[in-house]
Formats: C-alpha cells, structure tokens, sequence
C-alpha cells in the first residue's frame, strides 16, 4: 500500500528535527552485490570494454561496500566508496567480503530469478563469465595473501590503502584527475542533487578511454500510487515531502540525464532503456514536468555506459 501524501510531507517536516536514519534498504546481500557487479562487467565486455580496471569508484554503495568488494576481488587494486551518509558497517562488509569470496571461488551463476529477478541490466546470459573472469586471473586475485591484505584494509578506517570510503557528503573532488577506470552506480543517479557537477567530476577523474556504467532508476520510490507519480507533485509540495533529508530522489528524467552526460564530453556506447505503462497521465504532471516527452513519461529506468575520449 502506497503511504498518503499527507504522511510523507509529515515525515519531511519531522526530519527537520530527526537524524537521519542509518540505511537505505539495499546491498545487505552477497548475492546482490555479486549479481549487480557482473552484469555491469559483461555488459561492459559486450562492448568492448577493459574488464580489468585497477581503480574503481563506486557512487552511492549504500548498507555495505559490497559492490566494490567484488571489483577488488576480481583483481582492482584501488576503490572508493563515495556517499552521502555512511551507511556501510564494518561488519556488514566483512560478513559480505566472505560470502563473496565463497561465491567467486565456487563459480556461482549470476542471480537473476526469485528475490534477484528486478535487478537491472537484464543479461541474455547468466552463467558464471569465465571468458572474462579465468583462472589465471581469479588465482592471482583470490590468492591468499591477497585475501588477507584486503579483509585486513576492510576492518580498518578506510580512508587510505586500497578501499576509501569518502562520506559522509562523498566529494569526488578528492580523487586525483585522470586516475580512476571504472565508475559505476546501481540505482544512484537518481538521488544526486548536483548532476551536472557529478558528470563533469566523473569526466575529470577518469583517465582518457576509461568508462562509466549506471543503472538509473526513475520511478517514484514509494512516493506515490503510479510509477512515474512523483512528477505531479508541485515544488512546494515535494519540498515539504523531502524536509531536511540529505538524499531524495531529485526527479531529472532520463533525457535530463544524457544531456548531461553528452554536455560533460562522454562518448555514449550503450543506452538501455526500460519501460514502463500505468503511470499518470500528461494532464496530471506539475507545471515543471509539463514538457516532459513521451518518451521521458514512460522511461521507468536505463542503463548507461560511457566514455571518457582517449
């Protein structure tokens, strides 16, 4: 059942007075952090893509870090965790680095039915991608000493050696320029507030052929009835409704979204969209979503892949 309005302004304007709440939900299993890390691997290698990135930065890792857990494990070498809140646990992320490494050293298929059947990018195929991922490569990775180092640096304070987790308030600025080969995000973009300023702060960190991958969600996120329902709230209204939490979801649809991200310079390589029917209808948006394209009204979600020029 979908919260009335009522309640959800009233909980914006508790939240004037209220710590936000630790949490958000997601990345508390070892097998969603495995599924979602391999589908943006093979798709990546679909396109031709270096599937070996050394550094890697993760927007938005939420409850654990396990999504980037699982790029250190398969061989990167530098990580960064950029949040708004500090969600992640200690002990949430070393529970998940072992399931994680139990689940490589196995083999495990993708996950893609049952609990793990609305996990996006969707595959053709969800056997283990052992043309990525070989032996020479998952030996030198899950080495022993290797495990060792990484499990030792995860129950630290992360902010140096090879995991740094930059929140609260994640500022990419801190990454050096042209260092970092893979940014990617899992239903994040759609919670940051400086988009523009995201993009063009990706472009800058990555190295010249290095490349981003996000899987953007534009539903309402239970603040309404239909799907795409947040897009009739007024200004006022969906201010009220947010008070003074540190992330929402900031509206942009998707044509907003690779704007940006062709205005900031990438090379767009993949755009897969998803779509979605009984949402509202144009009379219903707010004066601000108005003009919303047809196309934009019934985009419920896409996944991006893009570059930065060589």
């Amino acid at each position: 059942m979908t919260t009335p309005i009522w309640r959800l302004i009233l909980r914006g304007i508790k939240s004037v007075f209220m710590t936000p709440p630790a949490g958000t939900g997601g990345t508390t299993s070892a097998q969603y952090c495995y599924s979602v890390f391999l589908r943006h691997l093979v798709i990546a290698d679909q396109h031709g893509f270096a599937t070996d990135p050394h550094t890697v930065v993760e927007l938005g890792p939420g409850d654990s870090i396990g999504i980037g857990l699982m790029a250190l494990l398969t061989g990167a070498e530098q990580y960064y965790a950029l949040d708004a809140v500090r969600h992640a646990s200690s002990e949430t992320n070393l529970l998940i680095f072992d399931q994680l490494v139990k689940l490589l050293a196995a083999r495990a298929s993708i996950p893609f039915d049952g609990e793990y059947a609305e996990i996006l990018p969707e595959l053709d195929d969800y056997t283990f991608p052992e043309k990525i991922l070989n032996e020479a490569r998952l030996t030198r990775a899950l080495a022993p000493e290797r495990l060792k180092r990484l499990y030792d640096a995860l129950a630290g304070d992360l902010t140096t050696g090879p995991i740094r987790y930059i929140a609260p308030m994640g500022r990419m600025n801190e990454i050096p320029a042209e260092t970092v080969d893979l940014i990617l995000s899992q239903a994040v973009m759609e919670h940051v507030d400086q988009l523009e300023e995201t993009y063009a702060e990706s472009l800058r960190c990555l190295k010249p052929g290095g490349f981003m991958s996000h899987q953007i969600d534009f539903r309402c996120h239970d603040t309404a009835p239909e799907w795409n329902g947040h897009w009739k709230y007024s200004d006022l209204t969906w201010r009220l409704m947010r008070g003074c939490r540190p992330w929402f979801i900031n509206r942009r649809p998707c044509s907003t979204h690779i704007g940006l991200i062709d205005q900031a310079g990438f090379n767009i390589h993949a755009r897969m969209e998803q779509y979605s029917s009984f949402g509202i209808a144009r009379r219903q948006l707010a004066s601000r979503f108005k003009s919303l394209s047809e196309s934009d009204l019934k985009t419920a979600g896409i996944f991006v892949l893009a570059s930065k020029p060589v």
